[in-house]
């Protein structure tokens, strides 16, 4: 079980704070400063902090002035932080790791990399200026240079060949040296070789296609050299040699799907391409429309593809094949099941995809016509509209079929939309007749409407919206079950109900007799013995005089005639409350008026001063005599109700929660209010 929270208090002023233990003054000497221990004498005053280090800043008084101090300059409580000594014992651990053969040293300087990002983290801290001045000393005595990043590479030095007089740079080297060849030209020069050998031909056509088929190591190598050279990254001098090859280079620089189409061709040569008739067919399509590049036709032609039978639609003969079992299919379940077919069938949602297929090709274009002649000869649907009106049309034949039915068993069609035997058709005629108020239900649908007698009645043709039909039935179900549960289910013919069935009986009775109920709600209110004439009688009206003279009791035993809600009498407290609101509406007379004001009451008691205000105003008067201002303490032993009544006022005041007369009567003594004069609630 987990700990129970505890109840969060809905006035922090109720309870006066803990008072807070003050913290002792700290007194600084400005004269007398303590002298600094000696560790090699052992003179002065020891404590525990350790000897002075080289890397130390200056330690100065704190009241010394800025001119007076020297750079990196620190306080006596700066030097004895936790924060000062970490930091210059972290760069004295940094210093030891450094080699002393180092003059000054720079972050790579350092073996560690955890303290190498330290370091590095500094050095940015101090480019934005970030780092304090005694972090700077400090550092600057260890000999940190602040270079940060790779340590630079020393170029190599080549030994200075003998020069003669008059002789230019170009003729220093001797004639019998060779000139020696980069690592890396050696390895372009051998790929280079490797690849003119593979696809090494007697035509530029079997070359290319034995690039194209070839390893992939050498396609890879030559895709480099195209990107390289795309990008301006190519030496001229290897372009040339590239240009060399057997088959034309700048047709595959210019081409920018090279390699996604040579793993197409790749596999398709091979035969382990997927749809090989599809991928056959776009090329055929692409170079009827002059979009395919002729180094790709060379290729083609040199593996013998027949350009016929790419030219015909993609897949034609298979994908038809698979329409025509499909479409057998569909026509299978509509001449069993019907027209139009509904998707919701087990049997028909294996053909939902495909049905979808057909009509976004049909809306775009893309069917051949005599396809389409053919579908529609069989009885296809293209266009969804058609076959949307129809199972509309079908579902709106079965519902009314339902409310033919009802109106044979009861008599009437006005189902109410919350019936218990079939909700579906109390909402489809809720929804019906809703349309025929809007002028959206037309044609034959109309006409049977009529003929059954199921239009919207008289007192709602001229209100739009849906008829509210299922809230008369809560409504009736709990007058039911009152009924059943304490007069046998029948209505009383002089007896007690609640206040609130009442009303909505008498509600009833005046709609029964303007004629604006349905012919099934009064058939209900007939069930349970409604009868217009023989309501049940009101309760008596409430005794005034004995209610006064209850009131005038509570006067005499509390001194006031604020009835509150935890009183116990009950009814006293709901005379109070329907007084006040009689008087708001303006139902009470003069001689009631002056019988309550004569006993103290109020009308509205959060407009006016209560009592329990004054006498806590008149303490505050009494403290003011005494000591000439209203500055109660928070914490006032003597008596805590006040301090707890002046921090009250000003939350109050600061939250507009105070009357004018509150105001008033406050400014009469200097109130210190908290935030400036409030503004009163009722002004």
């Amino acid at each position: 079980m987990g700990k129970r929270k505890s109840k969060k208090r809905k006035n922090k002023l109720t309870r006066p704070p803990k008072k807070k233990a003050a913290k002792p003054a700290i007194e600084w000497e400005r004269s007398v400063m303590p002298p600094a221990y000696d560790w090699a004498s052992g003179d002065g005053e020891a404590t525990e902090e350790a000897p002075a280090s080289d890397l130390d800043a200056p330690c100065v008084p704190w009241y010394t002035p800025e001119s007076e101090r020297p750079f990196g300059a620190v306080d006596p409580s700066m030097h004895d932080s936790t924060r000062y000594r970490k930091f210059r014992d972290a760069v004295a651990a940094i210093r030891d790791t450094v080699p002393d053969s180092l003059p000054t040293f720079a972050t790579y300087d350092v073996p560690d990399l955890a303290q190498r990002r330290w370091l590095t983290r500094y050095c940015l801290k101090k480019e934005t200026g970030q780092l304090t001045d005694w972090q700077q000393l400090i550092l600057a005595k260890a000999g940190f240079n602040w270079q940060r990043g790779r340590q630079p590479v020393a170029k190599t030095v080549r030994p200075a060949a003998k020069r003669d007089r008059g002789t230019s740079k170009s003729a220093t080297r001797s004639k019998g040296e060779a000139t020696r060849v980069s690592r890396y030209e050696a390895a372009w020069t051998a790929a280079y070789e490797a690849l003119l050998e593979a696809c090494a031909a007697e035509s530029p056509a079997l070359a290319l296609v034995a690039l194209l088929r070839g390893d992939d190591a050498h396609y890879n190598w030559l895709r480099k050299q195209i990107v390289a050279a795309r990008a301006g990254k190519l030496v001229p001098g290897r372009r040339e040699r590239l240009q060399a090859l057997p088959f034309d280079f700048d047709a595959l620089l210019g081409d920018r799907n090279v390699t996604n189409w040579r793993a197409a061709f790749k596999a398709y040569a091979a035969g382990e391409l997927k749809n090989p008739e599809r991928w056959a067919a776009i090329q055929g399509r692409a170079r009827e429309a002059g979009k395919l590049p002729r180094w790709r036709m060379q290729a083609l032609d040199a593996i013998g593809f027949d350009w016929s039978v790419a030219s015909q639609p993609a897949g034609v003969s298979k994908m038809e094949a698979r329409w025509r079992d499909k479409l057998e299919r569909y026509l299978a379940l509509e001449a069993v099941h019907g027209k139009p077919l509904s998707m919701d069938l087990e049997a028909a949602k294996p053909l939902r995809p495909w049905l979808s297929r057909m009509r976004e090709q049909y809306k775009k274009g893309r069917l051949r016509p005599e396809l389409i002649a053919e579908f529609e000869a069989r009885g296809f649907e293209f266009s969804g509209t058609a076959l949307r009106r129809q199972r509309l049309d079908r579902k709106w034949n079965r519902q009314f079929a339902k409310l033919e039915a009802f109106k044979q068993r009861f008599g009437h069609a006005l189902v109410p939309s919350s019936y218990a035997d079939d909700p579906e058709l109390g909402v489809w005629l809720a929804r019906q007749r809703e349309r025929w108020r809007l002028g959206k239900l037309k044609g034959g649908k109309l006409a049977r409407l009529q003929a059954i007698g199921a239009g919207p009645s008289a007192g709602d043709s001229s209100r739009p919206g849906r008829s509210h039909l299922s809230a008369w039935l809560k409504v009736y179900r709990r007058i039911v079950a009152f009924l059943e549960a304490e007069h046998d289910g029948r209505l009383p013919e002089v007896g007690r109900i609640p206040e609130k069935h009442r009303t909505w009986l008498k509600r009833q009775r005046d709609k029964m007799e303007a004629g604006k109920l349905e012919p099934w709600q009064l058939e209900k209110l007939d069930a349970i013995g409604f009868k217009p004439g023989a309501l049940p009688e009101p309760p008596p009206p409430v005794d005034w005089a004995e209610r006064i003279g209850r009131l005038r009791r509570f006067v005499d035993e509390h001194g006031h005639a604020r009835v509150a809600r935890s009183c116990p009498d009950k009814k006293l407290y709901a005379f109070v409350q329907r007084v006040r609101k009689r008087k708001r509406e303006g139902k009470l007379s003069a001689q009631q008026k002056r019988e309550l004001k004569a006993l103290g009451f109020s009308f509205d008691p959060f407009g006016e001063v209560s009592p329990a205000w004054m006498r806590q105003y008149e303490a505050l008067q009494r403290y003011h005599r005494r000591h000439g201002d209203c500055r109660v303490p928070r914490v006032y032993p003597e008596a805590q109700d006040l301090a707890e009544f002046v921090a009250q006022q000003k939350q109050r005041g600061r939250k507009g929660l105070l009357l004018a007369e509150h105001i008033r009567l406050l400014d009469a003594l200097d109130f210190p209010w908290s935030g400036g004069r409030p503004t009163p609630k009722d002004r």
